[in-house]
């Protein structure tokens, strides 16, 4: 099994590498700066041709349209897009300045799914899944709370370009995940969120192995839970 995680220098999508490496699949990582991500070297030496390192920016378009090239014909299993950032201190689209939001929903919502149709023929047929890793704070339904409205809109954003996505695949016989990971200890998250990296991760992962061969397109939580849209 070859898994293919995009953002996995830290965080979420590094727990997610070492949680499918103790599962035996292979892995394909992306980072940024792939000389500063020393956990995945560290991974990479302890699971000797198993996990290869790539260099992929999702923000920069031409690195995004090259890189399937790069993966030298070979068919991914999974593909988990994860990528995101909190955007702007004051959260409020009132105050937002358009550079903030323009920044917001490229790497929020833009990137990944640029990414993903480039990425689609290379999934493996009937039982390949791309996945994406969302919020439920992208849930309209599910918004009865308010605040963090530039982060909401943006996953929000995510959740319906991936939904286009997903229609847009006629007779491709993929499965589309977009995955809700949990409120969790990351950067992103806060020391007081109450997921660990690796319970979210493994819960991931369940799912990942749970809906192989579904079809369809399902907006799930790391516990495998539906999330309203």
């Amino acid at each position: 099994m070859l898994a293919l995680i995009v953002g996995a220098n830290r965080g979420i999508g590094l727990g997610l590498v070492r949680e499918l490496l103790g599962r035996g699949w292979d892995i394909i990582a992306t980072a940024r700066r792939p000389d500063q991500a020393t956990a995945l070297h560290d991974l990479a030496a302890s699971h000797p041709g198993r996990l290869a390192i790539e260099a992929l920016e999702i923000d920069d378009p031409a690195q995004v349209d090259a890189f399937p090239a790069r993966l030298g014909g070979r068919s991914l299993d999974v593909a988990m897009i994860n990528a995101g950032v909190a955007g702007p201190e004051h959260r409020s689209a009132l105050e937002a300045t358009r550079e903030e939001i323009g920044a917001l929903m490229v790497t929020n919502a833009i990137a990944p799914i640029r990414l993903a149709r480039r990425l689609r023929s290379h999934i493996t047929e009937g039982t390949g899944i791309l996945a994406f890793t969302s919020s439920v704070m992208g849930s309209i339904a599910d918004n009865t709370a308010g605040g963090h409205e530039l982060y909401r809109a943006s996953k929000a954003a995510l959740n319906s370009l991936t939904r286009s996505l997903a229609a847009s695949l006629g007779e491709r016989r993929i499965t589309v995940l977009t995955i809700h990971p949990g409120w969790v200890r990351t950067d992103m998250g806060g020391a007081n969120a109450p997921v660990s990296v690796e319970d979210s991760a493994r819960g991931i992962a369940d799912v990942l192995e749970h809906e192989r061969g579904k079809g369809g397109h399902r907006f799930l939580d790391y516990k495998g839970q539906e999330v309203a849209w």
